[in-house]
């Protein structure tokens, strides 16, 4: 039997059945939830729940009772986010500069080496994510080791582990979106000159964003069609579930639990799961949200065809104005470059080739391998060339991207040159 209270009725031993409001605004998983302990009474209040629903068939009613201490042993008890955390300064010039040192490691040589790193990280976000389904704890320590990696990777050459973020075509979306996240989170750390630490904790909470999702049922997510509103409120639970899961794994900072929580937040107040705007999201969320957002848009999915990389900057850029913090998502694009990695692009040479590096100096002027000589012929071989190259004058440069093209229209399998580059 149900039995409406005011919230400061509430004692411990009694069972809040229903709640005044839905399940996103306020702090607990479920709306059912026994109270072991004061503060979650205190916890209630401060979201302003007035009223309750309590079970009287399954806990205390409101009729005096002998008074219970606060069980020792409580049962276990679902994540329970803390209040957001204070305001951050907002970013300026003289806090996050884009580091400037040179790589020590040519992009090619490099490549070598993230591809392994890259796999590696896949078979760990698997791993996670296959424990996390079958209800097991994971493994802390594999996911810091390999971000580490990944992190002396972006160290050495600040590119190559991102250009393979555009290689994603064969594998499960939800894997290759947590690593392909984590390394353009770490990548535009290093732009911002974060330290290494900084760079590992952001990678750490970017890799596990998405880990709540295998607690959401299996038809809701990967349903091709577009979700009912139950199933998109489900949907909209893994952020809590990403940080529960965090919650119960060794070694994993708040920074990084906060990631998981906040990556659907949005900068003017129009996200999920508290509507938090501004600089109420910390930094790393802020970082994460622009290029979780990024990848899911360039990416094939269930419901979605992937789009361009270059139109899904432009998208980006566009909605730097409602949902994003918008001078990260200019970080974001210096970073990436106006043309990133795996466009296919035509040159006022009639020349069409694909973007294989960034020129940081010059983000117009990035490094393409050339396919076509002009719209009929094929190179016999692929010609790689930069595009900051001039005349032999000295004048002009020698090459300068006219438009990018469909490489369907070419029948350029963009994946496949990528992976052959270096």
């Amino acid at each position: 039997m149900l039995k409406k209270i005011d919230t400061r009725e509430l004692k411990i031993g009694m069972v809040v059945e229903k709640m005044d409001r839905s399940w996103l605004e306020h702090p607990f998983l479920t709306n059912r939830k026994k109270i072991t302990s004061y503060s979650q009474i205190n916890k209630l209040l401060e979201y302003s729940i007035d009223e309750v629903y309590i079970n009287i068939d399954l806990g205390l009613d409101v009729e005096p009772e002998e008074d219970i201490e606060e069980e020792t042993e409580p049962e276990i008890e679902i994540f329970e986010p803390e209040p957001p955390p204070p305001p951050i300064p907002p970013p300026s010039p003289q806090t996050y500069r884009p580091a400037s040192s040179p790589d020590p490691v040519v992009f090619e040589e490099e490549l070598k080496v993230a591809r392994i790193v890259q796999k590696e990280a896949r078979f760990v976000v698997n791993d996670v994510m296959h424990d996390v389904r079958v209800g097991k704890n994971i493994e802390g320590e594999k996911v810091s080791k390999v971000v580490g990696e990944m992190v002396d990777s972006i160290f050495r050459n600040r590119d190559a582990l991102a250009s393979l973020t555009r290689i994603k075509g064969y594998d499960e979306y939800t894997f290759v979106h947590s690593v392909n996240v984590c390394a353009l989170c770490v990548t535009l750390g290093r732009h911002l000159d974060f330290d290494p630490e900084q760079l590992r904790q952001l990678g750490i909470g970017a890799m596990l964003h998405d880990t709540g999702k295998m607690m959401v049922p299996i038809e809701i997510l990967n349903k091709p069609g577009k979700l009912t509103d139950r199933e998109f409120l489900e949907m909209k639970k893994h952020p809590i579930y990403s940080a529960e899961i965090m919650a119960r794994t060794n070694g994993i900072s708040e920074q990084a639990k906060t990631v998981a929580i906040q990556h659907h937040e949005r900068y003017h107040g129009n996200g999920y799961p508290y509507g938090l705007k501004g600089d109420e999201i910390q930094l790393f969320s802020q970082l994460t949200s622009i290029i979780d957002v990024y990848d899911a848009i360039t990416s094939n999915r269930c419901y979605s065809k992937a789009m361009p990389a270059y139109e899904g900057i432009k998208k980006l850029y566009e909605w730097g104005r409602t949902d994003f913090n918008l001078p990260f998502v200019e970080s974001f694009i210096q970073c990436l470059g106006i043309f990133p990695v795996g466009t296919t692009v035509q040159l006022d040479s009639s020349e069409i080739g694909v973007v294989i590096s960034i020129n940081h100096e010059m983000i117009l002027r990035p490094q393409v391998i050339l396919l076509f000589k002009d719209e009929i012929r094929r190179y016999p071989t692929p010609v790689i060339v930069n595009l900051s190259e001039r005349t032999a004058d000295g004048g002009r440069f020698a090459r300068t991207i006219m438009r990018p093209v469909n490489p369907a229209q070419w029948r350029i399998n963009v994946e496949q040159i990528l992976a052959k580059v270096g």
